[in-house]
């Protein structure tokens, strides 16, 4: 059987269409822009992720991570990779180097238990119910925002791990019209260029970035190229009334050289992928609506020598919430989604000859939501949810939490309970072997958590200290039925726990620090044994300093310890998994006010380590660039 990771063929003459499309577009908007003086727009920071409504930090537990686009250009980060790897409770494996297969496991949990979307509207999963993570660039995002732990009663399906959501930039709060244009060089042949630009007016708002990248790497036959653009359209049809069209679009090529134990020559993955979604925001002091469509696409090919794997999955979402402030202490929310997923595999056999696989599947949902905050120190939520899906049992999830604030101490105590699932991806289902004897459930889980932040020294330090604990059921295996096929069925139990310690310390308005750790026990309770690859410890240490108005520097350290893997040579098993800490460093010099230089190093101390048993990381590498501004 090829693999379930194939892409689609990517054309040279397609990414420079798109350069010269990102170019078109910005050349108009410009012109436009020059035509009329515009107004300038504030905006202060919230976060959407935790409850679907705009809730400031103080509100929302540690659990909650604001990253914003100022951070993440600060850290050079590139890909949503990047920004995942600096966050407690997230392990970022990916297999190799840049490009390589990429798995995340939250709070120790599985990969496909981390739900993804873009404004809300859920990111094409693909055929195994998994996002291709080291094809998510971040592009026109204003902010990357993150919930750890169960998020199903709010996002439905894929939440036992969490959430993560890009928020692209609403061009309509943009305060000017403005672009950049940037060029990047550095170790293995790398090559990167981006493109960004944003108009705005009392009106309507564009905003656009565009992006392409190649590199070598370091091993035979490991080239990877991507380019990816992300445009958005905002239109005031009338007071409080909007209508917005957001884009995504992304295809790759990577050449996969297997592991050190069996490399290979000719095998290459290409994939596309794209998103497309009209929606329309009703916005009052009482009332809010947002109701959108969201067509999603795609297409993985992968080509071994052989006949070529082709893996196809189209996607349709409506999704409709609406908010009603009952009085200022109290908001209730209520929502809905219709899904409706085409899968198609043109190979699913394990010996030839080639067996296809296509199949429908449909999701209806509803949910309710209440924030009610009794006191100004007790805050309470809760919320319930249905799920009715076309090739399981419905669902029914529900989570309670709490918040009390003691304002004398500067101090927050949080508490949560929750219930979350994941449905069988259409890989379950094609391999279900015996839907009648065995038929497959959703995986689903019991979560809780508590902890507490604290302020202190004049606000310059905040820490943090939370312990969670997910109780998995029905997760989902694959069981080898003689001579060449396998069933899947739900037969196995997990439990992940641990505790998340942040803290963030502003010593001087030029120097600051950053610690995370993550202690964690994941447990597959029916082998009785750890789950592979995710570490016991966690170290994340980074330190930024500012030399003077227009330079500055960033180092960010994260180590992985106490793993276990796969054996990928005789004799089978498992394996201690080799230690890693891994740094990277950044700096950036503004010339003028519009002309930057920036460089980083990864891999600073030449670490030798592979993130994945038998496919080594980089060693020490350097990137320069310089980006303009107009």
């Amino acid at each position: 059987m090829q693999s379930h990771l194939a892409c689609m063929h990517l054309k040279q003459n397609t990414r420079y269409s798109l350069t010269t499309l990102i170019l078109a577009a910005t050349a108009i908007a410009s012109s436009l822009a020059a035509a009329e003086e515009l107004p300038v727009y504030d905006l202060e920071h919230f976060v959407v992720v935790s409850t679907r409504t705009p809730l400031s930090m103080e509100r929302v537990s540690p659990s909650v991570d604001f990253i914003s686009q100022e951070t993440m250009e600060f850290w050079q980060d590139h890909n949503l990779t990047d920004v995942l790897g600096r966050q407690p409770g997230m392990t970022v494996i990916t297999a190799g180097a840049v490009g390589g297969q990429t798995s995340l496991f939250t709070r120790g949990t599985e990969s496909n238990h981390t739900g993804l979307f873009l404004d809300g509207r859920r990111l094409n999963t693909g055929f195994g119910n998994q996002y291709d993570l080291e094809l998510l660039s971040l592009e026109n995002l204003s902010s990357v925002q993150i919930q750890r732990g169960a998020s199903s009663v709010n996002y439905g399906s894929s939440g036992i791990g969490g959430v993560v959501d890009l928020r692209t930039r609403n061009s309509l709060a943009a305060n000017a019209n403005k672009g950049s244009v940037a060029v990047e060089i550095g170790s293995n042949d790398y090559r990167r260029s981006s493109i960004d630009y944003v108009l705005t007016s009392d009106s309507y708002g564009f905003s656009v970035s565009g992006s392409e990248l190649s590199t070598n790497n370091e091993r035979p036959n490991d080239g990877y190229e991507k380019t990816a653009v992300t445009p958005r359209f905002d239109y005031k049809i009338a007071d409080n009334f909007y209508f917005e069209v957001l884009a995504q679009y992304t295809e790759s090529e990577k050449e996969l050289p297997g592991s050190t134990a069996t490399p290979t020559l000719n095998r290459v993955q290409q994939n596309m992928n794209y998103l497309l979604s009209p929606g329309i925001r009703y916005l009052s002091d009482e009332l809010s609506l947002h109701f959108f469509y969201a067509r999603s696409y795609s297409e993985l090919e992968d080509q071994a020598g052989g006949p070529r794997d082709i893996v196809e999955v189209e996607s349709d979402e409506l999704n409709l919430q609406v908010d009603y402030s009952v009085n200022e202490g109290v908001l209730l929310t209520a929502g809905a989604v219709y899904r409706d997923d085409e899968a198609y595999d043109s190979n699913i056999a394990f010996a030839p000859p080639p067996v296809s696989y296509q199949a429908n599947f449909q999701q209806i949902g509803a949910y309710g939501q209440i924030l009610a905050r009794l006191t100004d120190a007790l805050e309470l939520r809760a919320a319930l949810r249905y799920d009715d899906y076309s090739e399981f049992d419905d669902k029914a999830t529900g989570g309670v939490e709490a918040i009390y604030h003691i304002a004398p101490l500067k101090l927050s105590v949080f508490a949560k309970a929750a219930t979350s699932f994941a449905p069988p991806s259409a890989l379950d289902i094609a391999f279900d072997g015996d839907p009648v004897g065995t038929p497959l459930q959703a995986e689903e889980s019991q979560s809780y958590e508590i902890g507490f932040r604290h302020r202190a020294f004049d606000e310059k330090l905040t820490w943090s200290l939370l312990y969670f604990r997910n109780e998995i059921d029905e997760l989902l295996d694959f069981v080898f039925v003689p001579p060449f096929t396998f069933d899947s069925i739900n037969v196995k139990e997990a439990t992940t726990d641990g505790m998340e310690f942040k803290l963030d310390y502003q010593h001087t308005d030029s120097l600051g620090f950053s610690v995370g750790y993550t202690y964690l026990t994941a447990y597959d309770e029916s082998a009785e044994q750890r789950l592979l690859r995710r570490p016991r410890h966690t170290l994340q240490l980074s330190t930024t300093y500012q030399f003077t108005d227009a330079l500055r520097a960033g180092l960010h350290g994260v180590g992985y310890f106490d793993r276990e893997d796969s054996q990928i040579t005789a004799p089978f098993g498992r394996t201690e998994h080799e230690d890693q800490f891994v740094v990277r460093l950044v700096v950036d010099w503004d010339i003028d006010a519009n002309w930057t230089i920036f460089a980083r190093a990864e891999n600073l101390l030449d670490e030798e380590y592979a993130p994945t048993v038998g496919f080594p990381a980089l060693g020490r590498t350097g990137y320069i660039g310089v980006k303009y501004r107009f």
